[in-house]
């Protein structure tokens, strides 16, 4: 089955698109498969509409393993499958709590293990003098020449000016940038095309 993985710097907005972008496709109870560092699988459940307050917070590294969802692409009269993996924040430098270098050692390897790659960039935070942060800058430019590689550029519900969006363009290859708001459910239909060109 098709792996679709969600990476980016810690709140970006991976969770919140996670469970958004079920809802979006109609899921009505979110199923997510944890694979605890220890290397074993739970499942836990959580119903949209407070799947939220679980599972996202203002807090850097809220999601400290990989959790993924089961989701169904309607295609005609038949679904593609894939999962869709949500992970732990990736910084620059080596954290100082083992938890969370374990949980960023976790999705490094999983890059390697999914077909897909969106990398979350908050547009918010993009620095207009500065660019793109360092380690979004490495993801870049390690991963821009996959197949399946796109970015999601989060947030543009705040980027009432365009500015940040378009210095993102100028930064990167804007062909596979697809503006999104993980909050309001907007460029959904963007993305989800450019999985089911890539499951």
């Amino acid at each position: 089955m098709t792996s679709a993985i969600l990476i980016g710097q810690p709140n970006v907005g991976k969770t919140s698109f996670l469970i958004n972008f079920a809802q979006y496709l109609g899921v009505g109870e979110l199923k997510l498969l944890v694979k605890r560092p220890a290397g074993f699988t739970a499942t836990e459940t959580y119903k949209l509409d407070t799947a939220s307050q679980y599972l996202t917070s203002f807090n850097s590294h809220t999601t400290k393993e990989l959790q993924s969802i089961k989701l169904k692409l309607p295609v005609g009269k038949q679904d593609k499958v894939m999962h869709l993996v949500d992970t732990c924040g990736l910084v620059s430098g080596i954290h100082s709590k083992q938890e969370t270098r374990q949980a960023m050692s976790q999705t490094l390897q999983q890059i390697f293990n999914s077909q897909i790659v969106l990398h979350m960039i908050d547009l918010s935070k993009l620095d207009l003098e500065e660019g793109l942060e360092k380690i979004d800058q490495e993801l870049y430019n390690f991963l821009n020449l996959k197949t399946g590689y796109s970015i999601l550029a989060n947030k543009v519900d705040l980027d009432t000016q365009g500015q940040s969006l378009k210095l993102l363009h100028d930064l990167v290859d804007e062909n596979i940038v697809f503006p999104i708001s993980a909050l309001y459910q907007q460029g959904f239909v963007e993305v989800k095309s450019f999985l089911l060109k890539n499951i």
